[in-house]
């Protein structure tokens, strides 16, 4: 079993090598709207001195139509540069690539980090945990493990939601929003298993040619709050290991209120555990000094890879970095 980072391990990491790429991203962000403030501020005057010498050619007849006219150009240019500079993908890709990408190898030196791309959608829906439509679809902070021996991790933030209709219009609905895990092994597992919030039925769970019993878990917290279906008892002995289930009560006994689901068949796994926010994303006009907001967001991520790791061997040496997903 992997050794996982502890949060003191992050802060002491955080004071030796994170707060200076985040000192790096703060002066980028503070000169970035420091940048903007001057902009707009000589276009005010730029905009009038332009108005003055154009009336005093075309007369003042034009005057009215000269500032519409330069109102527009300056506003169009407003939009641009705050398009271009403010939300562009540069600044966020700043962030993104040392700030977030040095929290995720901090946890796994071994996992590549796709900031714009997440778990997809068909991945999602075959996983079984959840068998309601999805309507709306999006995710991003994607990473994946490729081992030598053929196994792959991927996971990703996911909010898939269901569009319910009733007498006062529509709604989005929410299935998941969280953390979304998929491992595929290198050699398939046999049989077939879920591990859901109780009081989930075994029809809102499973494949179409699932044909699942339940079977009380031995972990007597595990039991309290979990369901366990299986397709055997033989699958559940085998796969439901202590380990697994001492790490599923320790995620319920921190996480109490946010039930995980875990799904395995063929030589797929897959776990869920839903969030309350949506993860740690950059914002141009807000300090990145949140250094409370960076240790929930390695809290976020060492949580789920413990699952992970409690669930599959993860022993084996690294393939080179790619950017391949899993079917």
């Amino acid at each position: 079993m992997m050794d996982m980072k502890t949060l003191d391990d992050f802060r002491r990491y955080y004071a030796e090598y994170l707060s200076k790429e985040l000192g790096t991203a703060e002066a980028t962000r503070k000169s970035t709207i420091v940048k903007a403030f001057l902009v707009w501020v000589l276009a005010i005057p730029v905009t009038a001195a332009a108005v003055w010498v154009t009336t005093s050619f075309m007369g003042q007849e034009y005057f009215w139509a000269l500032v519409v006219l330069n109102v527009l150009v300056f506003g169009f240019l407003a939009y641009m540069f705050y398009r271009e500079v403010l939300s562009s993908s540069r600044y966020y890709n700043l962030f993104k690539g040392r700030v977030i990408d040095g929290i995720i190898r901090f946890v796994d030196e071994r996992l590549h980090y796709i900031p714009h791309r997440a778990i997809p959608v068909a991945v999602f829906g075959r996983s079984g945990l959840y068998n309601k439509p999805i309507h709306k679809y999006e995710g991003d902070d994607y990473c994946i493990l490729q081992l030598e021996d053929g196994t792959t991790v991927e996971f990703s933030e996911v909010h898939a939601y269901q569009k319910v209709k009733d007498g006062q219009g529509s709604r989005w609905d929410p299935v998941f929003e969280g953390l979304f895990a998929h491992i595929k092994l290198s050699q398939p597992r046999g049989g077939e298993m879920y591990i859901v919030p109780k009081g989930t039925s075994a029809e809102e769970i499973g494949t179409k040619t699932s044909r699942l019993q339940s079977y009380p878990p031995e972990n007597p917290t595990l039991s309290t709050a979990y369901e366990v279906y299986a397709n055997s008892p033989m699958t559940v002995k085998r796969y439901l290991t202590p380990e697994l289930m001492q790490a599923i009560a320790s995620y319920h006994a921190e996480n109490p209120t946010l039930p995980l689901h875990y799904g395995m068949h063929g030589p797929h796994v897959y776990i869920a555990i839903p969030r309350e926010a949506v993860l740690f994303e950059p914002n141009v006009w807000q300090s990145l000094s949140d250094v409370q907001g960076l240790e929930r967001f390695f809290q976020d991520l060492s949580t789920l890879w413990h699952l992970v790791t409690h669930s599959v061997d993860l022993s084996g040496r690294a393939v080179a970095s790619s950017a391949e997903g899993t079917a």
